[in-house]
């Protein structure tokens, strides 16, 4: 079963294997949540012909830009560390199904598949689009990810950083302009104001 890009716009239910096929036989990007699939970016051969559907992703310059950010700001701390930065385009397999496309991934450690299968920091750039699932079910499924430590989201309508981490039962941390941003479990910081420079929000 291929599903075209309407349905998958909007969620779509799909068994994993369902997923699998589509994922394998497109160059679009999907995600599996709760067995609903939903667009981020769809199939190159399709682009332009319907503009009523939503590109999930955000696609906006400072969702763009932030990403970028962050992982420069990560990804320089990190150099002499065993550890990965992986941009959005890195697929994550989760328990229950689930495969989603988180903006930036950091995975320490020895690396057992093609996937990213010990991610430590997950970062998810808000966008109006995603930011009910980015706050609500993804953050419910990497939680169950043993070796997930912290997940931070960002936001690129306000400036808006907030780290989860498991260390105190995924607690919410609010960051503000003249912090410095933790990540603990990479020991990595930065400055709040880092991540927003130049950037119009």
């Amino acid at each position: 079963m291929v599903a075209n890009r309407s349905q998958v716009s909007d969620g779509l239910y799909m068994t994993e294997e369902q997923y699998l096929v589509l994922d394998d036989a497109t160059d679009g990007k999907y995600e599996r949540l709760g067995g609903m699939v939903t667009m981020l970016r769809p199939p190159s051969s399709l682009e332009g012909a319907d503009e009523s559907v939503l590109d999930m992703a955000g696609g906006s310059d400072a969702h763009a830009a932030l990403i970028m950010r962050l992982g420069l700001l990560i990804g320089n701390q990190l150099e002499d560390a065993p550890c990965v930065v992986y941009s959005g385009d890195r697929r994550l397999k989760l328990p229950e199904g689930n495969h989603l496309f988180p903006d930036v991934t950091v995975a320490c450690g020895e690396e057992s598949s093609s996937l990213p299968a010990n991610p430590t920091v997950i970062i998810e750039v808000l966008s109006p689009a995603t930011q009910k699932r980015d706050r609500g079910a993804k953050l419910v499924a990497y939680k169950m990810l043993p070796s997930a430590q912290e997940y931070l989201l960002i936001g690129s309508e306000a400036q808006e950083i907030v780290v989860y981490r498991r260390e105190s039962h995924w607690r919410p941390y609010h960051y503000r302009s003249g912090d410095q941003v933790e990540l603990k479990s990479i020991g990595v910081s930065f400055p709040f104001d880092a991540v927003y420079r130049r950037i119009l929000i």
